[in-house]
């Protein structure tokens, strides 16, 4: 038509832009990161369009599939164009893709650039399986990190200690009463595009990563912020440590791909966290105890040896005694065999001997 020839929609492209979607481009069109996914979002497809200025969004069903029954609706900006329309099953075609043909129509051609358009899609019998298609034609927000907390046990239970005054890094000191760490991100209308990860700056290693946040608790302008929960466990040394957000796209599966590393680097944000882990810190009470049971230990310790000392010397002393008596008795011995009486009853047999010219008995004798 004239009006699709004005826009310079490229119907000979399609690109798959989530759910029952499909999209066509302007011609010139560079850059269009379709399709993305995310975990714990199985209905949600993200379309990055930074280079487009118009796309046509089509819808397409199965031959087994009554069109009749859905429904859409159109958000510009997050307002409101068209909400809870039905498919004009008169102007439905087919189309052979792959093989299989489809019955297909166009929801309408859309100036994308510098908005956000999302569709949502759903069938009357099943109002709650809603599938959601953005197509996000301005620059990604860079994420902005709200606040920290650290959170540390009590005589009550827990406790927080906040920073919110963040700047380009951030000193972090966990004692053993510490036991999480929370990440608190500014809210958008795409936070599920955006991803975390920790990486230790000493080995290069990611020691953490998250692809979802939460929501509840942290409220700002009416609106809860979202946020992430981190066992403190994770940071298993001193040192520095990197916080990475970033929106999770498949920057290399692409249409015309010509964004730059650099370029991409624009997206990110990019934290360093100095961590110290320290002991445990004691009261004046603690230190104090702990200092009279150190005492006592060591007086013990003093009494043991000072014991043991005195029985082993004791010991020595008696023993001492027992090896002067023994030698006392063999000296009284040796004297009693030298006295006269002796003598001369040992010389009356050696010459008793002599006269009887027993020499050798005399000798031995």
């Amino acid at each position: 038509s004239a009006v699709n020839a004005q826009k310079g929609i490229n119907y000979a492209r399609n690109f798959s832009a989530g759910g029952k979607l499909l999209i066509n481009t302007d011609s010139l069109a560079r850059n269009v990161f379709y399709g993305n996914m995310f975990p714990n979002q199985p209905r949600t497809s993200f379309n990055y369009l930074p280079e487009v200025n118009n796309v046509n969004i089509q819808i397409y069903f199965r031959k087994n599939i009554n069109a009749a029954l859905y429904r859409y609706t159109i958000l510009v900006d997050d307002q409101p164009l068209v909400v809870n329309k039905a498919i004009n099953t008169a102007q439905l075609k087919d189309a052979d893709m792959t093989g299989e043909i489809f019955s297909t129509t166009s929801l309408g051609i859309f100036p994308v650039k510098w908005k956000m358009i999302t569709t949502l899609v759903y069938s009357i019998e099943k109002p709650q399986d809603v599938d959601k298609a953005v197509f996000y034609g301005k620059p990604i927000p860079k994420a902005e990190i709200k606040s920290f907390s650290q959170r540390f046990k009590t005589d009550k239970g827990v406790d927080y200690s906040w920073i919110t005054d963040i700047k380009q890094s951030t000193n972090l000191v966990f004692t053993e009463k510490h036991d999480e760490f929370t990440i608190v991100k500014d809210r958008s209308a795409i936070d599920y595009l955006y991803s975390t990860s920790i990486r230790d700056k000493q080995t290069n290693k990611i020691i953490y990563e998250s692809t979802s946040w939460k929501y509840g608790g942290i409220v700002e302008d009416h609106e809860f912020l979202p946020y992430l929960n981190i066992d403190k466990n994770i940071f298993k040394k001193s040192g520095a440590y990197e916080i990475i957000i970033q929106p999770s796209i498949k920057w290399s599966s692409c249409q015309d791909c010509t964004l730059s590393q650099k370029e991409i680097e624009k997206y990110t944000t990019r934290h360093t966290i100095s961590i110290t882990l320290d002991e445990e810190s004691y009261t004046k009470k603690e230190l104090l105890i702990i200092v009279l049971v150190v005492a006592v230990f060591i007086g013990l310790a003093f009494l043991m040896i000072l014991y043991f000392s005195k029985k082993r010397n004791k010991k020595r002393l008696a023993d001492n005694e027992h090896q002067k008596n023994i030698a006392k008795l063999q000296l009284n011995s040796i004297r009693a065999q030298l006295n006269p009486h002796f003598l001369f009853n040992a010389l009356s047999g050696i010459q008793n001997l002599m006269n009887k010219n027993e020499t050798d008995n005399a000798n031995k004798y």
